[in-house]
């Protein structure tokens, strides 16, 4: 009977003995497989391997880059501001790309879809050969349409920044905005591309400077993209009696003193000097209103 007993007690030791190994070697192979990854303060963090798999398998999202571009300046109260935009690399990699003609490209013709518009055709004679001259113009409606989708946060983010209320008419803030951005021509070529002295609306903002039209087109895309905004606007290209100049024009009945155009068809838009700060909606230098009443200006409809 002891012998029996003794045969049993060694048959179970060598049992467990078994089992435990069993239970070593699938410890070591399970801590083998486990996922560890570096958290930024250096801890070890462990992530759960089934989880890991499945996020292989899709594809990760490209985040996105932002240019924070900070604006210091005054709203028509004279009260001291700050805005701050963060503004889509992609989309300003985009506009760059969509807008400008490369060096490559010599002829007229291709600056068309470039955004650029052919206005004008002058026919002339050189070594007996009859040429022709193409005159074009920056497509501003163009341009204006497809930033329309990149400013409702811009927007918000001037919005918030002075604190208006929905209720509130945004035209002298926005146009106190632009006007503190610093007046500068842009380069007539830009990321090796002929843009004809005209920054797109986002450039603009990224490179924190622009011109008449340049700034005039960027106040456009503020009020466009005002919460409930029907702002009806238009580009007011001035040319002759020896000024070279735009403006915006905003479709708004003008009160006494403003200098404004009335069509037709389309009603009354006051002008907006966007160039410097201080001048008020629908006052403008005195020369650009005798030009204007010349009719020496080209209206260009945005929207």
């Amino acid at each position: 009977m002891n012998r029996t007993n003794q045969k049993f007690s060694g048959a179970r030791d060598i049992f467990l003995a078994f089992i435990l190994c069993v239970l070593i070697v699938l410890a070591v192979r399970l801590d083998k497989n486990e996922n560890h990854s570096l958290t930024f303060n250096g801890a070890v963090q462990q992530s759960i391997p089934g989880k890991e798999r499945s996020s292989k398998s899709s594809k990760p999202k490209k985040k996105d880059i932002f240019f924070i571009r900070e604006f210091k300046w005054k709203d028509p109260t004279k009260k001291e501001r700050k805005t701050e935009f963060s503004i889509p690399a992609s989309a300003l990699k985009d506009e760059i790309k969509k807008f400008g003609k490369p060096r490559s490209m010599t002829h007229p013709l291709l600056m068309k879809g470039r955004g650029f518009k052919i206005i004008g055709k002058q026919s002339y004679i050189r070594n007996r050969q009859v040429l022709e001259r193409l005159f074009t113009i920056v497509d501003y409606k163009q341009i204006f349409q497809r930033n329309l989708k990149y400013f409702p946060t811009l927007t918000g983010t001037l919005i918030s920044s002075v604190e208006l209320v929905p209720e509130k008419d945004p035209l002298h803030t926005f146009l106190s905005f632009v006007q503190y951005i610093r007046y500068q021509q842009p380069p007539k070529y830009y990321k090796g591309k002929f843009i004809g002295a005209f920054f797109v609306p986002l450039v603009s903002l990224y490179e924190k400077y622009g011109d008449c039209d340049s700034k005039s087109m960027l106040l456009a895309e503020f009020l466009a993209t005002f919460p409930d905004s029907k702002e009806k606007t238009g580009m007011v290209l001035v040319r002759g009696n020896g000024l070279s100049h735009a403006l915006l024009g905003v479709k708004r009945k003008p009160l006494p003193g403003m200098t404004a155009l009335y069509f037709q068809e389309k009603g009354y838009f006051i002008v907006l000097e966007t160039t410097h700060p201080g001048w008020a909606p629908g006052f403008i230098d005195r020369r650009l209103t005798d030009a204007l009443k010349a009719g020496y200006f080209l209206f260009v409809d945005l929207n």
